[in-house]
This record gives structure tokens, C-alpha cells and sequence, in this order.
């Protein structure tokens, strides 16, 4: 039995890839036996574990924790100033008794 397909819908099997085919070139994997990329000395990480901080990841913890309490005292602090302020004076203006004469 033949199929009959329009001329223009024909194409080779040459430029057909199967789903499991690729156009692309993977690299190679590994051996077991070839070295890890990690540097020597570390241990891999474990999923599902926590990581255990370092020395260095404590102190930048820390200075950035002193950045954080340093913007609470130059921007938060003089923003709700302002705000509250702005308030009391609407408020005041919107309540201040009208001098009639």
C-alpha cells in the first residue's frame, strides 16, 4: 500500500529527527573515576541539610544586619517624623477655630 502526499508536504528522512535524536552534540559524561570539580578539602552538600555557616558567612551576616539597624536610624526613623508630622498639621488646620468678626 502507498501513500499518496502532496508534493510540497514530502520531505526526506535525512532532515527528520526522531524525538530521541538530537541535532546537537551532548558532551561526554564523566567517569566516576575522573576528579570532582569542587575544590579539595569541602565536602558536597547533602540535600535537605542545612549548610553549616562558615566564618565568613558570619561576619557578612552580621555587617549586614549593622547596615540594616544604620538605615532604621537615617531613613525610617526621619520618615515616620515627617509623616507624623504632616498629620498633627492637617489635623491642626482642620480643626483650628474660625475667627469670625
Amino acid at each position: 500500500m502507498r501513500l499518496l502526499i502532496h508534493p510540497q508536504l514530502q520531505f526526506s528522512l535525512q532532515e527528520h529527527l526522531c524525538p530521541n535524536q538530537r541535532s546537537v552534540a551532548l558532551p561526554p559524561k564523566p567517569s566516576p573515576d575522573a576528579p570532582s570539580k569542587r575544590p579539595p578539602g569541602r565536602m558536597r552538600q547533602l540535600k535537605g541539610k542545612p549548610k553549616k555557616e562558615t566564618s565568613k558567612d558570619k561576619k557578612e551576616r552580621k555587617q549586614a544586619m549593622q547596615e540594616a539597624r544604620q538605615q532604621i536610624t537615617t531613613v525610617v526613623l526621619p520618615t515616620l517624623a515627617v509623616v507624623v508630622l504632616l498629620i498633627v498639621v492637617f489635623v491642626y488646620v482642620a480643626t483650628r477655630p474660625t475667627v469670625t468678626e
